[in-house]
Parts: C-alpha cells; structure tokens; sequence
C-alpha cells in the first residue's frame, strides 16, 4: 500500500471513530466472486435492511467492499444503483481489524444468501431493469429467436468446468458430489417445449453442448451470444428455472422467479425459503439401500459438505432419472398454469413436520425459518 493511500486509510479510520456518538459506519465484505452469493448475499441483506433486522440503534451507513473478481460485473453495476459499494473500503476494513472496536463496524447479511427470514415474500425485488435494459433485454430475446409473448425455462446443472476455468490452481474436487448432468434434463426439455415453452440451457463455462436440437432449444451457454447482462434478464424474465444448486439460482431467486430444484445435495440445505418452488434430491445409497430422509439425517449426511464425508460413511449419491426430472418440471408447470392448485406460502406436506431445523456447522446459525419451499409429490411418493 502506497503511503498516500496508508494516510487515507488511517484518516478514514479515524473519521469513522469520531462519527461514532452519530452514525455507525459499517463495512461488509462483498463475496462477488460466486455469483450465488453475489445474488444472494446482497439481496437478503437489502431485505433485512429494510426490515431492520440485522443492524444497530441509531443512524447506520453500510457500505459494501467487493472481495474477489465478480462473477457478473453487470449485476453488481445494477446492486450499485441501491446500496454503496467501494474496492477502497475493504483497505479499510483489512486495516481496522485489529482494533476490537471495529467489530460493531463490520456486517453481513443473516446466513450467506439463505433467506431464513422469509422476507422475500413481501419484500418486492430490490433490482429493477430500466426502459433502456428493458429494450435491450427485447432485443437480445429477438437474437437468441425468441418472439414477442413467448414464455421460457431456464436449465442449467452444475460442473466442474466453471471452477476449474475461473480458478485453475485450486482443487474444488470436495464439490464434485454437487454435479449432474446436463443431457439428463433432455426429457423435462422436450416435454415443456411441447406445452409452448422455450427452453434455454444457461452456463458460462461448460461441460460440452447439451445433445439436444429442436426449434425451441437454445444451447446459450455455447451459443457464442451469451452476455452477462443477459444472464441476468434471461433469470429474471424466465416462466422458472431448473437447476441443481448452481451459482445462477441467484437470478430468479432474487427477482422472485419459481427454481425447480433437482439432485440437491446436502439434503439440510434444500432452499426451503422459496415460496412456489418445489425440489427433489439426490438418492442417498447405502450399499444396495436407499436410506430415508429420516436416515440420512440420523446418520448425519444431510450436512455432510464433501465428498469425501460421503465416501468415509459409505454413501453413494445417485442422481435424478430423467424421468424423475420430468415428472417435477411438468409439475411446477402445472401449478404456474393453474392445473393444479398449491397455496404458495405454505407447504402442508407431513414431510415437513419431520425435516430438521437445522443449524449450520458452519457458524452455527440456523439454516432455516419457515417452510415454504415443496417436494415434488411423485418423487416424494417413491418414498412411501
């Protein structure tokens, strides 16, 4: 650090001191370098502001430090439009922290990107798209051949060719039990592109094309049209989205979209804030049995966050079938077209009396509020 900037650091410091009897000066670190959390993180904080949970008495100025290269430089641009963000305040954050009255200046949002507040069912989306990105989002729908009114699925599974393109020098291999397969969404694809939709596979960077050709396909992670601003209007816009976990779920999440979540895996951490989506997970292995949901949490491997956790307790995670995936995209269809009748803020299935309100190994906080979230009810019947 140059010594002008050393000075400046230690006169904002200082500053921040002499403000404290009138407002609390606080700096948080921005993870913009996953797109999940950058998504996630941001937006539940924003609702927890709003709603003043998570703060001090009195006057507060939160400002946000970006920690990493973001993932979407586009959406922090557009997070920049509702709350402050500065490279130069984490110099002085990294400075203040070894005076222990710093930490009344330092904050985060509730539970990295878990809304376990349920506030994002009241709460509208902090982010909104401008005439200008409006029009720009038209005519990038028009490129990708997308007409006017036309209704799409965004699909996207989780690889290892993300991180190991973003960050070749490190092992994420402790993740690889979080993968799935794109070509298995292919019979989901096909019968929601039957019912009118469009289905538009997202990514960065990817495992190969998805095997898949048809009039109302869109391979966009490969297609060479891809942006990041797009990604964006594209998860915002979308009818819903199918995933399994992967940092994109931050998009429709954020701007309220249903997620049709499949192979989850830790099966603690399904997403159970997300009023009018539905989930299933990964089968869980042991030997030729397949354990219970009432198993896999009594053996501890709801929250097991490697593979090898899995390997040292003998736990083989099988993923989806296609036809697993099918039958909970059609389902989530079915509600999003009035076929069938679900009440979005309240799941009543006995399945939820006995899932765990878990803590996180992590930093000990919960993991969950209220339930909101729902299983898909053929996949949950296969447990019966």
């Amino acid at each position: 650090m140059g010594s002008l900037r050393a000075l400046a650091v230690l006169a904002c410091i200082g500053l921040i001191w002499l403000l404290r009897p009138f407002v609390t000066v606080r700096i948080g670190s921005l993870f913009v370098s996953r797109l999940g959390h950058l998504a996630g993180n941001t937006e539940c904080y924003l609702c927890e502001r709003d709603a003043g949970i998570n703060k001090p008495k009195g006057r507060v100025l939160d400002i946000w430090a970006p920690v990493g290269e973001p993932a979407n430089a586009y959406l922090l641009k557009m997070f920049s439009r509702v709350l402050y963000v500065s490279q130069f305040a984490g110099l002085v954050s990294q400075a203040a922290g070894r005076f222990k009255w710093w930490k009344d200046h330092t904050f985060t949002d509730s539970q990295w990107g878990r809304d376990i507040h349920n506030l994002m069912e009241w709460s509208p989306p902090h982010l909104r798209l401008t005439r200008r990105e409006e029009r720009r989002g038209q005519k990038g729908l028009r490129e990708l051949g997308i007409p006017d009114g036309a209704k799409w699925v965004c699909i996207i599974a989780r690889d290892p060719i993300y991180l190991k393109v973003k960050e070749p020098g490190a092992d994420y291999s402790y993740h690889d039990f979080r993968d799935s397969d794109i070509n298995t969404y292919r019979e989901a694809a096909v019968a929601l592109m039957e019912r009118g939709y469009y289905v538009i596979r997202m990514g960065v960077h990817v495992d190969g094309p998805m095997k898949l050709q048809a009039p109302q396909f869109i391979d966009y992670a490969v297609s060479g049209k891809r942006s990041e601003f797009m990604d964006i209007y594209l998860g915002a816009k979308c009818a819903f989205t199918i995933s399994n976990g992967a940092g994109f779920d931050g998009i429709p999440m954020i701007f309220r979209r249903p997620i049709c979540f499949v192979n989850e895996a830790p099966f603690e951490y399904l997403s159970t804030w997300m009023a009018g989506s539905l989930a299933i997970w990964k089968h869980h292995y042991a030997g030729s049995n397949r354990l219970s949901p009432a198993r896999i949490v009594e053996c501890g491997a709801g929250l097991f966050s490697t593979a090898k956790q899995y390997a040292d307790a003998g736990i083989v995670l099988v993923p989806n079938t296609p036809e697993e995936i099918k039958d909970v995209a059609l389902e989530i269809s079915d509600y999003l077209d009035g076929l069938i009748a679900w009440n979005k803020y309240w799941s009543p299935q006995p399945f939820w009396d006995a899932f765990p309100r878990s803590m996180s190994p992590h930093n000990g906080k919960p993991l969950h509020g209220r339930i909101r979230l729902r299983i898909g009810t053929k996949f949950l019947q296969s447990y019966e």
